[in-house]
């Protein structure tokens, strides 16, 4: 037998490759018969190169956007009629890419395996990589039941003749590919499959079909991969190879498994996927991720093409299944690559603990001046406690705010609960925050579809991490504000400044502010936890400029996304702030350098944070304003404590000083001092004045709320002052941030410069800091945090066996009434041990409530029996008239049928037992509504930015 060859090549974009090529198709020991070519639609000198080295007659055009398959046909279709049987001549198609050059006797090699096989149809060589020439990419090729391409190599495995042996395989590459003329027209390539995967379902389908296919691993061909590695991309590989190639092994593994398979085949790809698509989130690999979920979709949305596949491969097939058993991966090979996979994680966990250490030893040897890169941060280094104290100044002075700490909450400490002022005691578990944030019906009073606050879902997750200890968490903020909110700030400062002895004032000066403007004392909840969130909000926000690279600036954009959404969810307002800010900042770069800020990738990413944690506070940001209205965007979290609230004078906005139980102004005073100052050194105003626009703009914002006075949908007529603790301390962070900046090498500047009159003025303003900062800390250690209206507590005045009734019962609830004839009465539903931190924002509003408070009004005017009736039928089991009770409501309690008297626990109380049962019927029933459905887009926004936000891994190609 004779054996006659045509060479086909395809030929995309590849003029730097196709020469070398070319010239190894011409060096063959056994030349070919004849060539073809097609080239799709290439913008380079790829056609050219073929038509002058080819010519013009064996050259043809396809679309850029063909499939492979297409492209072969089309060239198979120019080539002159299949030999007659019987006329002594084999012809073979052999299958080179643009990219793929044999080595000199590679076709003669496969035609001498053919020789000695008259059985086998298809032969492959092997492939080593191009231009390293040594390293194994293929000897044949098989398919796991996970879809997943199986060469039998080790990653980046050397050819030293370890694999030279002829043998059966499932499939070859496409790049060197001898088979025959006959199988090729036949079976074709499928056009479902534009590039990747060609070569294993055409292996599978021939298998199917009763041909073999060998490896002849003495001819060589070297394939660079272009595709496969992302060097080139064509409309049919677009610019994600790898989901490309992840959707092809999922439709090559759908269309030709077992009939009896495909159902468990289904199941098994889909959560196989989906732990693949967690499992590169844990390696931090976002986008491969990505490409994992959507090749997934692609492929699940199309379940047509499947089956009309599987329709097309039985029409060919002509052996059983298990005749191609054995050509397939072992069934234990994907459990093994999972356990690969899990030994990547923790080598991918081991490596990012070493970068920390290296950032620990780099930031030993960093300048003491200068911006300081993020990976550089500094870290204490790896010494015993006491070791650490005494080598690290930051250490010891954090260690001092920690002691301080204990020392200022010693009023506070082991008496209960932690509440008062504007803070709720906590409830006994995470759980209970879990529960409210989740149920679109809060059994709370007469029942609420109101939206939970935003900020139960950080405080569920803190909660979660200190093992469901919910009063923990909220005790460690309070208690513990002034070093958390220290060491953010420096952190902060001493990224902005290179400085550690600038960062270190500026940390004592900044985590100082809850306590110096007695938010802790007053407990606001709201402007502590922004104390704690701002600096690190502040630093992602750095890595947002137009010197980063684009990379780093979109990770930052959504790490500050994050930052700004837990910001926002405990104080609302904060997300005007930064809206003001950010105008401000995108205007001063329009200005100045316009070329730069006009690109996409810089002014979307500084956009980004602004529009995207609306998303990520989701159902609060859309709910909130069917129950609550756009007054709840005014107040933070916690109780809005009017009583609290004064008005804001001149000097208390310049001092922080915006509730009444603060430090004495003058212990402030440095502050602002230094914040002007500042911008009377040159070399840094520039840096100055940005400290200062972003000042500027919370002050107008604290000017902006300072007149208003609203109310709460839950108690209308009591028109309430906004408390603007966070617009002053946003406005005192950046008057620090000012001092700091230019407080940086100070010294040095003194004592290399003339000396006159900023000599002693410099002077005068260092010392004003500092011993503002030392008598800051003075003032709270020795009066602490209990001079005010926090303190620990019990959680609730009413009698223990009413609430524990309740809590048994829902329909038992005790309705606890405050207040007198002359000043008003208060009222709510208790169906739990007391109202709990977050219940605030869940309380049905005025007009919903409306009916029980007039049935309260009559109890103060005369009650009847039909009264004690409708309260029954709201749920409602024990009166209780809270310290000190109103005589005129209790004589009428008293002297009312369908009530008895019941034992008030406290002097000055009253207590009675509603006679009968409640039933529970005018409460209003929970309707369906859309807060699941946000709650499950929160989600997927929240992992979405999660992954966008972690450092980006960069994939071996």
């Amino acid at each position: 037998m004779t054996a006659s060859v045509t060479a086909l090549l395809v030929s995309h974009d590849g003029a730097q490759w196709l020469p070398t090529v070319l010239d190894a198709l011409s060096a063959q020991t056994r030349r070919v018969d004849r060539s073809v070519a097609v080239d799709t639609g290439s913008k380079d000198a790829s056609g050219d190169l073929l038509r002058q080295r080819l010519g013009e007659h064996a050259v043809h055009y396809a679309p850029g956007h063909v499939s492979y398959g297409k492209a072969v046909g089309t060239a198979l279709a120019a080539l002159p009629p299949l030999a007659e049987p019987g006329s002594g001549v084999e012809e073979w198609v052999w299958l080179l890419h643009d990219d793929s050059a044999p080595a000199p006797d590679a076709l003669e090699q496969l035609l001498a395996v053919a020789a000695e096989n008259p059985t086998a149809d298809i032969l492959g060589p092997k492939l080593r990589e191009w231009p390293s020439l040594r390293r194994l990419l293929e000897v044949g090729v098989t398919i796991s039941g996970t879809g997943r391409r199986e060469t039998g190599l080790e990653r980046g495995e050397y050819d030293q003749g370890q694999h030279d042996r002829i043998h059966d395989v499932l499939a070859v590459n496409t790049a060197g590919m001898l088979v025959r003329r006959e199988v090729l027209a036949t079976l074709g390539f499928d056009e479902r499959l534009p590039v990747f995967g060609n070569d294993l379902d055409f292996g599978w389908r021939a298998a199917r079909a009763g041909h073999r296919a060998m490896v002849a691993p003495d001819a060589v061909v070297f394939h660079v991969e272009a595709a496969t590695r992302g060097i080139r991309t064509t409309p049919v590989t677009t610019f994600a190879p790898r989901r490309a190639q992840r959707r092809a092994a999922l439709y090559t593994l759908l269309v030709n498994c077992r009939g009896r398979a495909l159902p468990f085949q289904l199941v098994r790809l889909f959560f196989g996927s989906l732990v693949r698509a967690l499992g590169f989130l844990l390696v931090r690999a976002p986008g491969e991720s990505m490409d994992e979920l959507a090749a997934l979709t692609s492929v699940y949305l199309h379940l047509g093409r499947i089956l009309a596949g599987r329709r097309a491969r039985r029409r060919s097939a002509t052996v059983p299944p298990s005749d191609v058993r054995h050509l397939l991966s072992p069934p234990w090979v994907p459990y093994r690559h999972g356990l690969d996979f899990v030994g990547d994680i923790v080598t991918a966990v081991a490596l990012q603990a070493g970068d920390m250490n290296a950032a620990r030893r780099s930031r030993v040897e960093a300048a003491e001046t200068g911006p300081v890169p993020e990976e550089a941060q500094e870290l204490p280094e790896d010494f015993g406690l006491v070791a650490r104290l005494v080598r690290s100044p930051v250490a010891g002075l954090f260690a001092l705010l920690v002691v301080l700490s204990l020392v200022a909450a010693r009023d506070v400490l082991g008496g209960g609960l932690l509440s008062g002022g504007a803070l709720l005691p906590a409830p006994g578990s995470a759980g209970y925050w879990w529960h409210s944030y989740l149920e679109r019906w809060h059994a709370i009073g007469i029942g609420s579809g109101a939206p939970a606050a935003p900020y139960l879902l950080p405080l569920a997750l803190l909660g979660t991490l200190f093992a469901g200890k919910a009063w923990l968490v909220v005790g460690l903020l309070f208690v513990l504000a002034v070093p958390l909110a220290g060491w953010g700030a420096f952190r902060f400062l001493r990224r902005v400044t290179g400085s550690r002895p600038m960062a270190m004032w500026g940390a004592v000066a900044y985590g100082l502010l809850p306590v110096l403007s007695g938010a802790v004392q007053e407990g606001r909840l709201g402007t502590v936890a922004a104390a704690v969130v701002l600096p690190w909000l502040a630093t992602s926000a750095t890595w947002l400029a137009p010197s980063c690279t684009d990379d780093r600036r979109w990770r930052a954009a959504w790490r500050t996304t994050l930052w700004l959404a837990v910001l926002v969810a405990f104080v609302p307002t904060a997300w005007l702030l930064a809206l003001l800010v950010t105008l401000a900042v995108l205007v001063n770069g329009f200005v100045t350098d316009r070329p730069t800020w006009s690109r996409r990738a810089v002014w979307s990413a500084v956009l980004t944070p602004l529009g995207a944690s609306l998303v990520l506070l989701l159902p609060w940001t859309v709910l909130v304003w069917m129950h609550q209205g756009p007054s709840a965007w005014l107040f933070e979290a916690g109780l809005p404590a009017p009583e609290l609230t004064r008005p804001l004078g001149r000097l208390g906005a310049l001092l922080d000083r915006p509730g009444p139980y603060g430090a004495p102004g003058w212990l402030s005073w440095g502050v602002p001092l230094a914040a002007v100052a500042a911008l009377l050194r040159p070399d840094t105003r520039r840096q100055v004045l940005r400290a200062w626009v972003v000042l500027a703009a919370a002050l107008v914002l604290a000017a902006a709320l300072a007149p208003l006075s609203v109310s709460l949908p839950s108690a209308p007529d009591a028109r309430q002052p906004v408390w603007l603790g966070f617009p002053l301390l946003v406005a005192a962070a950046a008057a620090i941030t000012a001092a700091a900046l230019a407080g940086t090498g100070i010294r040095r500047r003194f004592t290399t410069t003339a000396f006159g009159w900023r000599q002693p003025v410099g002077v005068v303003v260092v010392a004003v800091a500092l011993l503002s900062s030392v008598g800051g800390l003075v003032w709270w250690a020795v009066n602490g945090i209990g001079h005010g209206p926090l303190d620990g507590r019990p959680a609730s005045d009413v009698p223990v066996y009413m609430t524990d009734e309740a809590a048994l019962n829902p329909m038992r609830g005790v309705l606890v009434v405050h207040g007198s004839q002359r000043t008003g009465f208060d009222y709510q539903v208790l169906r739990t041990p007391g109202f709990r931190l977050g219940d605030d924002s869940l309380v049905a509003s005025a007009d919903e409530q409306r009916p029980l408070t007039v049935l309260v009004q009559r109890l103060a005017s005369g009650p009847q029996a039909s009264d004690l009736a409708a309260l029954r039928s709201y749920g409602v089991g024990f009166i209780y008239l809270g310290q000190p009770a109103d005589g005129q409501m209790a004589a009428n309690l008293d002297s009312a049928a369908g009530v008895s008297t019941g034992s008030a626990g406290h002097p000055g109380a009253r207590a009675w037992q509603l006679q009968g049962a409640s039933s529970g019927s005018s409460l209003p029933e929970p309707a369906d509504g859309l807060h699941p459905w946000l709650l499950l887009l929160q989600a997927i926004a929240i992992i979405t930015a999660a992954v966008f936000a972690a450092p980006t891994r960069k994939v071996e190609r």
